[in-house]
C-alpha cells in the first residue's frame, strides 16, 4: 500500500472483481463484489434508468436492512489504496480527499455544506454510468457477467479510475470526528464536523518560529550574522497570518451580506492587520485585537499599549519586501519610528522579532476564536 506518496501522486483504487449473478430460482440479478486489498468502500443508489444518483446508503449488518429510495440500483464505491475517496465541491469546485462520504459534507476550502452526492468527482460518476452499463447488459442478455478490475485496461479507464495526492494531511481533532482529508495548501475545514484545523496548525507554525529564534541565538555568535533571520521571521510570521485568515474569511464570506460587502471582504488585506480588525469590528463586531471570552477559550485582548510598536513592525516589515529595508519618507509618515532617518537601513532586534511574533499569535486566536464562537447567543 503506497503511503508514503508525494503531491501529484496518483492512488489507485484497490483491484477487485465485480460480477452480476443471476439467481435462476427467482430470476432476479444480484451484483457481488470481491476480491484483495479493499481499504473501504460506500454504497450509492442510482436510479434504473441510470440517469440519477439517488442516495448515499450505509453498510449495514447481518439481519439490518438498509432504507433508500427505491427502486434503485447499488453500486459500490471503491476507496483509494490509503482508504480515502476524492471528492469536488459543487460550490467552488476543488478537489481533495477524504474518509467522510456519507451525510452532509463541509468543503474544506470554502467550507460550504452540501449534501454528500453532490461531492462525486468526475470520475467516479463515470465509473458509475460504467457500473450501470455492466448491470444493463447482463439483465438485458440475462447472462452473467464478470469485471476484473485489474485486469481493465486504459482503454475502459472508467473501471479504473485513481485519486490524487494533494499538499497536506489532517485528521479532525474534534473528539467524536477524528474524520481523515487531503488538502491542498494546509489549512482546511473537516468534511465531516466543519471544523477547522488551524486551532492546532497556527500555534504549531508559531512555535517552529519562537524555536528558531532560541536556535538562531544559541549557534550564531554574532550578532551582525543574526540579523537576517529576525529579519526573515518579521516577513513571514505576518505571511503565516494571513493565510490563517483569508481561511477564515471563508466562514464569514458564507454569511448573507450585500455584493458591495462581499466584495468589500473578499479584498480585505490582512497583510494590513490593524486596518483590517477596523473593518472586521465595523461589519461584524468581531475582530483581530480582542477575544470576550466563553467556555471554550477565556477572554484575551492585546494592550493599547502594542498598537505603535505592531504599526512600526508592519511597516519595517513592508520596507524589508520592497524596498530592501532603506528607511523611506512613506515609512517614516505611517510607523511613527523616531529613531531612524531616512535612507538609513533599518535594524530589527531578537527581541522585538519575539515581541512581534507573539502579538500575531495573539491576534491569530483571538481572530479564531471570534468566528468560530462570536456569533453565538450571549
Amino acid at each position: 500500500m503506497p503511503e508514503m506518496t508525494q503531491f501529484k501522486d496518483k492512488i489507485p483504487a484497490a483491484g477487485g472483481k465485480v460480477e452480476f449473478l443471476h439467481d435462476t430460482a427467482t430470476g432476479r440479478l444480484a451484483s457481488r463484489i470481491s476480491g484483495t486489498g479493499f481499504r473501504a468502500m460506500y454504497l450509492v443508489a442510482v436510479s434504473l434508468d441510470g440517469r440519477q444518483l439517488l442516495d448515499t446508503v450505509p453498510a449495514m449488518g447481518i439481519g439490518q436492512t438498509a432504507i433508500y429510495r427505491q427502486p434503485s440500483l447499488i453500486t459500490y464505491i471503491q476507496s483509494d489504496q490509503q482508504g480515502m475517496w476524492g471528492r469536488n465541491c459543487p460550490t467552488c469546485e476543488k478537489y481533495f480527499r477524504t474518509n467522510h462520504v456519507m451525510d452532509f459534507t463541509f468543503c474544506p476550502y470554502c467550507s460550504e455544506m452540501a449534501p454528500s452526492l453532490a461531492f462525486i468527482t468526475k470520475d467516479q460518476r463515470e465509473y458509475i454510468t460504467a457500473y450501470y452499463d455492466a448491470f444493463a447488459r447482463a439483465y438485458t442478455t440475462r447472462n452473467d457477467t464478470s469485471l476484473e478490475m485489474s485486469e481493465i485496461t486504459d482503454e475502459t479507464s472508467a473501471w479504473h479510475y485513481s485519486e490524487e495526492k494533494q499538499q497536506f494531511h489532517f485528521k479532525c481533532e474534534t473528539k467524536k470526528c477524528q474524520t481523515e482529508t487531503d488538502v491542498l495548501g494546509r489549512y482546511g475545514f473537516c468534511p465531516r464536523c466543519g471544523t477547522t484545523n488551524s486551532r492546532t496548525l497556527f500555534p504549531e507554525i508559531i512555535d517552529k518560529l519562537l524555536t528558531r529564534i532560541q536556535e538562531t541565538k544559541s549557534s550564531v555568535p554574532d550578532r551582525h550574522q543574526r540579523e537576517p533571520t529576525w529579519e526573515q521571521i518579521t516577513i513571514s510570521v505576518l505571511s503565516e497570518f494571513e493565510a490563517l485568515a483569508k481561511h477564515l474569511r471563508r466562514r464569514l464570506l458564507r454569511f448573507p451580506m450585500t455584493p458591495n460587502r462581499r466584495k468589500e471582504l473578499e479584498t480585505l488585506n490582512f497583510q494590513k492587520p490593524l486596518l483590517a480588525n477596523e473593518c472586521l469590528v465595523e461589519w461584524f463586531d468581531i475582530g483581530l485585537l480582542d477575544w470576550r471570552g466563553d467556555d471554550s477559550a477565556p477572554p484575551n485582548a492585546i494592550s493599547s499599549s502594542e498598537i505603535p510598536f505592531i504599526r512600526k513592525m508592519i511597516q519595517r516589515r513592508h520596507i524589508l519586501i520592497h524596498n530592501g529595508g532603506l528607511v523611506d519618507q512613506e515609512y517614516l509618515d505611517l510607523s511613527g519610528d523616531t529613531g531612524v532617518r531616512l535612507d538609513e537601513r533599518i535594524t530589527i532586534r531578537s527581541r522585538e522579532t519575539k515581541r512581534f511574533l507573539e502579538n500575531i499569535e495573539a491576534m491569530g486566536k483571538n481572530f479564531l476564536n471570534n468566528v468560530e464562537h462570536g456569533f453565538g447567543e450571549s
